[in-house]
């Protein structure tokens, strides 16, 4: 055999070719010493043979084994018959008795592989060989029974037990490749059994040398011995199992993560129960797994049948598995090569937690006995309360880093997230998307769909990304995507497929709703270097999407500076409001059938010094941000109801609309402010007409409803705005103190064009005349659109084609020219006033 064929050999195999040749050349050695004086002759010496033949087949039925952790002590009574053999027979004939009666032994009770067979063999020969020669270098040939033959043979017996000792632990060195440790660990768990073991051997060989009767003061107290040593064994393996609990216990309970422990548990089994393979699986309650690990083979526990075993395993008793035993368990680990194990279902309140598999045992007995079963017993126990721990600590964990609603990460967790990969990735982009109209689904028909909604809305989204990328719930409904090693090209697309996905139809366990999403989108390094940077410029480019009704916009540095405009804007914007620098236009309002002038509406303009004329569109929405709106209201109401009750004053009895902001319409002082008003002016109430929205009726209705009930004893009239583009009700129109609707621009301006248009409008005026409300259009451009309202029975117009917002000095010239000198009211306004 080649060098290189040798090093291909199995630890197992070239432990048996090394006990072999080991087993030959000691007995070789031995045939070359002179043959030592015995004591029995003749037919007699076959008999000895014989009876101590059969006592070595029988001391390896008593050999008792002290096992801790990976370390084994074995114990056996073959010193006694050893002993014997040394004064009785010759050294070839004990070597011949022993070999034969330790193989017997070894084959009917103990059946290990050939490997440690053929070394245990070996280890019987070594020691017949040292004790020999140390017997006969001690007494010589002819040695005659006196004390120094007992301490020779306790001399003989000690070097015996060391020598086997050595033989065993070079053996198992050819598997952990570590002699000199492997020496010491083993003198440092045997020692206190050589000597016991020399010196009961001694005992019971001696005393037969004087007197054959007298073999039976030898051998009596024998048995003593034994029995006490094993008592002692026993106690120390008990010791040894409940320093090995404790250990386990502080060990597992010095984490409180769940992967940590896990690992920790499975070393710690596979060193007290001896095994080269454990598995543990941890279970969620749903039955999905949640974390794993394991020493050797591995993904046994998943495949398993009845895997979490509630029903096939008794509540915190290990199960052994051995061989022909029947049932799925055990066919199946059958299957993966694994004929004896152990298999505990863990339980922690009534439900398994965890599976443990205990297999492959490498101690001195291949097979889980009894009490290896009982010893899982309290280790499972202390296993399940850390568990429990562990899962505790894990789902707070979670709870601190994921949405309860949605399950997805929060923003505590996507921004620590979006760190990392930030440092660590060259390319990625983040989306982050504001769902449109969620507002309104919220407030309409209820939290609960409003919810439902936003569950619906993130398993969307998740469908639509690649693995690797993260969707996380900022808050509200504000969603965020990360996607490592993304592009501006490919992340658009990804932003038009979310996009897509959420403008189809959600039907929902109460109703079917329809949304959108605004989506700002950045990538890094392009557009920053730090998550920060990126969330900031990817909320201002969604921001600018929301404000264009686009998709997705991309951030541009342009942004920024807008950004940093809104900024200054704001401040300047306070400053105007409480500086009074803020003016009011009006734009007036005509009867459809006869063109009399029926009142006007109050719109806020802002002539900035810095900035120039800045629209409501823009500073309007910033006021509700900065919490100004109230403040801008009240401005509002002030000023046009101070002007108007100057033109009734002055003999222009025209009604005033202005609009209420949703935040306003929340406010209860609002009806005592407009009463203070109306009272300090002497406006009459009639004459002021509030504006609100759709949706302002829908947040909050309870409070808002109250508010508008006071408002309508007061004797303001209450107008809804932009009708058609909310969610209102006939139900609601008709629970509501409402006077007018006015019909949104949208639907007005292309009246003649669109069909659906003109069937929207006509079925508005339809509904509210039906329901006693005035009919006003908004966005009348042209004459032919004035005259198709009149066909249709609109009652009030107003729009570009009629007149622009006016300031008030050329209010009063265009209503001069328009009304002349009039001072009473018109029929209309007396009619709407009644």
């Amino acid at each position: 055999m080649s060098a290189e064929q040798e090093l291909e050999l199995s630890p197992e195999r070239r432990t048996t070719n090394l006990a072999t040749g080991v087993a030959l050349v000691t007995f070789a050695g031995l045939l070359s010493v002179p043959g030592l004086e015995v004591a029995v002759h003749g037919p007699q010496r076959s008999v000895v043979a014989l009876a101590i033949l059969l006592a070595f087949v029988a001391s390896e039925r008593l050999v008792f084994h002290i096992e801790s952790r990976n370390e084994a002590v074995s114990f056996s009574p073959a010193d006694v018959p050893l002993a014997l053999g040394l004064v009785l027979l010759s050294p070839v004939t004990l070597v011949a008795v022993r070999l034969v009666g330790g193989a017997a032994g070894l084959l009917i009770w103990r059946k290990q592989p050939l490997f440690k067979f053929v070394t245990n063999l070996t280890s019987f020969t070594v020691e017949v060989v040292v004790a020999t020669l140390v017997f006969r270098l001690l007494l010589g040939v002819h040695p005659t029974p006196s004390l120094g033959m007992w301490l020779a043979l306790v001399v003989a017996m000690l070097f015996a037990l060391i020598a086997g000792g050595v033989l065993i632990a070079s053996a198992i060195a050819f598997f952990e490749h570590d002699f000199n440790e492997r020496v010491r660990r083993e003198f440092t768990h045997s020692y206190l059994f050589y000597l016991p073991g020399a010196l009961l051997g001694a005992s019971a060989a001696v005393p037969l040398l004087v007197e054959p009767w007298m073999i039976a003061v030898g051998l009596v107290p024998a048995p003593v011995i034994w029995l006490v040593l094993r008592s002692h064994g026993s106690l120390m393996h008990r010791f040894s199992d409940l320093a090995h609990i404790h250990e386990f216990s502080s060990q597992v309970g010095r984490s409180a993560h769940l992967e940590d422990i896990v690992e920790i548990a499975v070393v710690e089994i596979s060193d007290h129960l001896r095994a080269s393979t454990v598995e543990l699986v941890i279970w969620r309650r749903d039955g999905a797994k949640l974390a794993q690990a394991g020493i050797g083979e591995s993904g046994i526990v998943e495949q398993l049948p009845l895997r979490r075993m509630d029903d096939t395993v008794p509540a915190g008793r290990p199960v052994p598995i051995r061989p022909g035993d029947e049932g799925p368990i055990a066919e199946h680990l059958r299957a993966c090569g694994i004929d004896e194990a152990i298999v505990v279902a863990i339980r922690h309140d009534g439900c398994v937690v965890a599976t443990l598999l205990v297999a492959h045992r490498v101690g001195a007995s291949r097979a889980f006995s009894d009490d290896d079963c009982d010893r899982l017993v309290p280790i499972s126990q202390q296993l399940a309360v850390a568990l429990a721990k562990g899962q505790l600590h894990l789902e707070i964990q979670h709870q601190a880093t994921h949405d309860a609603l949605t399950g997805l990460p929060n923003r505590a967790y996507f921004e620590a997230y979006a760190g990392q990969c930030v440092r660590e990735q060259d390319d990625l982009a983040l989306l982050l998307l504001d769902l449109d109209r969620f507002k309104e689904v919220n407030d309409t028909l209820g939290h609960h769909v409003g919810d439902q909604l936003l569950v619906v809305a993130a398993e969307r989204i998740a469908g639509c990304l690649a693995p690797g990328d993260t969707l996380a719930r900022l808050g509200g409904d504000e969603f965020a995507v990360l996607s490592p090693g993304t592009e501006l090209d490919e992340a658009s697309l990804l932003a038009e497929t979310i996009s897509v996905a959420l403008e189809e139809p959600f039907r929902l366990t109460d109703a079917t709703v329809a949304i959108a999403a605004s989506i700002g989108l950045v990538v890094a390094p392009g557009h920053g270097r730090d998550h920060e940077s990126l969330l900031r410029r990817a909320d201002l480019a969604m921001y600018e999407a929301k404000r264009m009704h686009s998709r997705c916009v991309a951030f541009v540095p342009e942004l920024e500076g807008t950004d940093s405009m809104r900024l200054a804007l704001l401040g300047e914007l306070r400053d105007a409001i409480r500086g009074d620098r803020l003016s009011v236009h009006y734009q007036p309002k005509i009867g459809v059938t006869d063109g009399e002038v029926v009142g006007v509406e109050a719109l806020v303009r802002w002539n900035c010094p810095g900035h120039g004329p800045v629209g409501p569109d823009v500073f309007v929405p910033m006021a509700e941000q900065a919490g100004l709106i109230g403040e801008l209201t009240g401005h509002v109401l002030s000023k046009a109801i101070a002007e108007a009750a100057g033109w009734l004053a002055n003999g222009w009895p025209i009604g005033l609309a202005v609009n209420i902001s949703p935040q306003s319409l929340l406010d209860e002082d609002l009806p005592e402010e407009i009463a203070q008003h109306l009272a300090w002016n002497l406006y009459p109430p009639e004459l002021l007409t509030l504006e609100i929205t759709e949706d302002s009726v829908m947040s909050d209705a309870p409070r808002v409803w109250s508010i508008l009930e006071r408002l309508d004893q007061l004797g303001v009239r209450i107008s809804v705005d932009d009708f058609g583009t909310g969610h209102s009700s006939l139900v609601n129109l008709r629970r509501m103190p409402v006077c007018e609707v006015k019909i949104d621009r949208g639907f007005v301006t292309d009246l003649l064009l669109e069909h659906d248009d003109e069937v929207i409008v006509r079925s508005t005026v339809d509904l509210a005349h039906n329901l006693g409300l005035t009919v006003v259009a908004e966005g009348v451009e042209t004459e032919e659109i004035l005259s198709a309202l009149g066909e249709m029975g609109c009652d009030i117009a107003q729009g570009y084609g009629i007149s622009r917002p006016l300031a008030p000095e050329h209010l009063l010239t265009w209503l001069r020219g328009r009304m002349g000198s009039r001072t009473e009211r018109p029929e209309i306004v007396r009619d709407l006033t009644a």
